[in-house]
């Protein structure tokens, strides 16, 4: 297992934060970092990423801030159970856990958070809908990519609207619809899928940031395609810094380009 520095740690986070637009928000920087990490070869790096930031970081040192910090990288990684699966995931988990001290003593006092005891699957598929259109918009989604499963369709849709979105990448209580989508993001760009799902998400991001219809020409428009550049700069400097293994799994040669929302997809959609 590799282990960094606090000073090569500090010059990764110095140039993610140096790197992100602003419009992401200020929480963007850890959040890209741990998601690349944790879909790394080496998952054990989230840990080390999160003793850098509780040991150095005077916004995440305190006993308050180390949880709030625990609660986003666990959500961070139960989103990503539909990404990268649960093996991945545990293989992140359980070090981060060891990280945080008295793993099995708090393993004893965990409670099961209020919100899986009891909830309503017409409303979970609800919003699993909600969220799924608002990144893909309606056109692109049921025209051309449902459409390809063939008579697995209708059971797979189900699962992309109930439990992928609806359970997962719906749930806002620790990161934003925006943090949540630039997680899908980094997580399957870092899997080296090349287009699919890559672009899907590049074009997810820009729809999110306010990008709508076929017009490059805009200020708007430029403006959140120089952002989503930065956002893949950003990516490739967590790859860059894991080392050569993650290179190879994520194969930054086939990454979409933000032109490519336009000559591949025809666009960035219309309102969900």
């Amino acid at each position: 297992m590799s282990t960094y520095s606090k000073e090569q740690w500090a010059s990764l986070v110095e140039q993610t934060k140096s790197t992100l637009p602003s419009e992401l928000g200020d929480q963007a920087w850890y959040i890209l970092i741990s998601a690349a990490l944790s879909t790394s070869p080496s998952p054990e790096l989230l840990a080390q990423f999160y003793t850098y930031l509780t040991s150095t970081n005077s916004n995440h040192a305190t006993a308050e801030m180390s949880q709030r910090l625990s609660l986003q990288f666990r959500d961070i990684l139960l989103k990503q159970v539909g990404l990268v699966g649960a093996p991945q995931v545990l293989m992140a988990l359980t070090p981060l856990a060891a990280a945080e001290g008295s793993p099995q003593e708090k393993a004893r006092e965990s409670q099961l958070t209020d919100k899986w005891k009891s909830f309503n699957i017409d409303e979970i598929h609800a919003r699993g809908t909600d969220t799924i259109h608002s990144i893909y918009g309606r056109e692109l989604l049921h025209n051309r990519i449902f459409p390809q499963w063939g008579h697995h369709t209708a059971d797979v849709q189900f699962m992309e609207l109930f439990t992928i979105y609806g359970l997962y990448l719906s749930d806002f209580e620790q990161l934003t619809p925006l943090e949540t989508e630039l997680v899908v993001f980094v997580t399957i760009s870092c899997l080296g899928l090349g287009l699919g799902p890559a672009l899907w998400h590049l074009r997810g991001l820009g729809r999110l940031l306010g990008a709508r219809g076929e017009d490059e020409t805009t200020v708007e428009i430029r403006k959140i395609k120089d952002a989503l550049r930065q956002v893949k700069v950003s990516i490739m400097a967590v790859v860059d810094f894991v080392g050569d293994e993650f290179a190879a799994k994520a194969k930054m040669d086939t990454w979409p380009n933000v032109g490519d929302v336009t000559r591949v997809l025809g666009g960035w959609g219309e309102n969900a």
